[in-house]
């Protein structure tokens, strides 16, 4: 079952999960697509909506470690309902625990368009966005 998906719209890499948490498979190929578009550019910046899945400790620490991954330069939202991502998150962004802190921003369900804003992303850039986050959140918890 596939419980993520992705793509990138403009420099805004889209990242949707379901309720479950990604497959090590799954995350591998993830880090492979975050490598591939954030390769040559100088910061990063990622909307993640997830309906509850997040990844494991592990998962989440090969990717803000990794050495091609501009995450140092980086703005993330994430949008979700999710009282338990929006603690991992959290936990997630203590500065004891995380190379990056502070550069993650939590946004509720009905504040996509608010997240892309932080992201600076630009009006076509948003509704793009937008109908990709719509898109991915039909493949997600499909076979």
């Amino acid at each position: 079952m596939r419980t993520m998906a992705f793509g990138a719209v403009g420099e805004v890499f889209v990242v949707v999960h379901g309720h479950l948490a990604p497959s090590d498979k799954e995350w591998n190929r993830y880090l492979d697509a975050v490598m591939a578009h954030y390769r040559g550019r100088s910061r990063a910046r990622a909307l993640i909506v997830t309906q509850g899945g997040a990844p494991s400790p592990a998962q989440w620490q090969r990717l803000v470690t990794h050495p091609e991954i501009p995450f140092h330069k980086g703005k993330y939202c994430v949008v979700t309902d999710s009282t338990f991502v929006r603690g991992v998150v959290q936990g997630m962004d203590a500065p004891a625990l995380n190379p990056i802190s502070g550069q993650y921003q939590l946004f509720k369900r009905g504040q996509l368009l608010e997240a892309l804003r932080e992201l600076d992303a630009s009006p076509g850039e948003q509704r793009a966005a937008i109908a990709l986050v719509a898109q991915l959140e039909k493949t997600v918890g499909e076979r």
